[in-house]
């Protein structure tokens, strides 16, 4: 019921425990099985600051991701390592709408935000026309 509908999904795992990576990996099967078709999923390997108290390895989890097709990144939600680039990538790989055979993004195929143009991806950014909304900036 949480991802009914969804097109995108992180299914994040604390790297400091191999029973996170364990579950992450059911949630993986999970929405392969119930999701929606044409899904974009990656794996988020988080608290990759804590290298000490590492429990899984980045190459294992690198390696089911690519086995399962997903993106995969190590990222910290603490110092924000590789947190923007995850989203960016995600929202990279999802269809444009209007596109022709939309699928799966393309390598080099952008996402258009909602004050962007193609290939642009304006996060955080108020619609146009939003009431009360102030011009800002996008990321890209």
């Amino acid at each position: 019921m949480y991802y009914r509908g969804a097109a995108a999904a992180v299914i994040v795992y604390d790297v400091t425990s191999a029973d996170s990576f364990s579950r992450a990996k059911a949630w993986v099967a999970e929405l392969q099985r119930q999701g929606t078709p044409g899904l974009v999923m990656a794996l988020a390997g988080n608290k990759a600051d804590l290298e000490a108290q590492r429990a899984v390895g980045a190459e294992e989890a690198a390696e089911y991701a690519r086995e399962q097709g997903l993106h995969f990144a190590e990222t910290s939600a603490k110092t924000a390592l590789n947190v923007e680039g995850l989203f960016l990538e995600v929202a990279r790989r999802l269809p444009r709408p209007g596109a022709a055979g939309a699928g799966a993004g393309a390598a080099g195929e952008g996402a258009a935000g909602a004050e962007g143009g193609a290939g642009r991806i304006n996060l955080g950014a108020p619609a146009a026309g939003a009431a009360g909304a102030k011009k800002v900036g996008g990321c890209c």
